[in-house]
């Protein structure tokens, strides 16, 4: 009887602690998927102050532009683009500790030089960090244009 009382608390537990664990990894990728639709947010406005602020401040932009200040700099140099709609669709993420990989892909289209209309499609890969006084912050952003 011991035995079937201690094999039925396991289970119980057991039950809990995965309960718990998928709620918890629930939450952590909708925390990711919620920082990347403002970073689309901020993309739309081509707020490059804001943008910069959403990455780490040792994050880079691909191989283009490391550190805040740099992708502050580099953002704001596009005077003749306006964005019209920046949509990314994620297809993973995983955590290992305090770092996110997420993966996906996005759809970008932009007014250049109030004329010309383009449409941009790709894939990404944003590693993000979490940090203690400032939540999820982009440590590395890749793209790979389709087009």
């Amino acid at each position: 009887m011991v035995n079937a009382k201690s094999k039925s608390l396991r289970w119980i537990t057991f039950f809990i602690v995965c309960l718990f664990s998928c709620k918890v990894a629930k939450n952590r990728n909708q925390e990711i998927e919620s920082a990347m639709h403002y970073y689309d947010h901020l993309i739309k406005k081509l707020d490059a102050d804001s943008i910069a602020l959403l990455y780490a401040p040792d994050g880079n932009l691909g191989d283009i532009a490391i550190g805040r200040d740099s992708i502050r700099n580099f953002l704001a140099s596009f005077k003749n683009v306006e964005v019209l709609s920046q949509v990314s669709t994620t297809s993973s993420i995983s955590f290992v500790k305090d770092t996110a990989l997420q993966k996906g892909t996005y759809i970008q289209k932009d007014i250049v030089a109030n004329k010309d209309t383009i449409t941009v499609t790709g894939e990404y890969t944003a590693k993000w960090v979490w940090l203690k006084k400032e939540g999820w912050r982009i440590k590395q952003m890749n793209t790979k244009p389709a087009n």
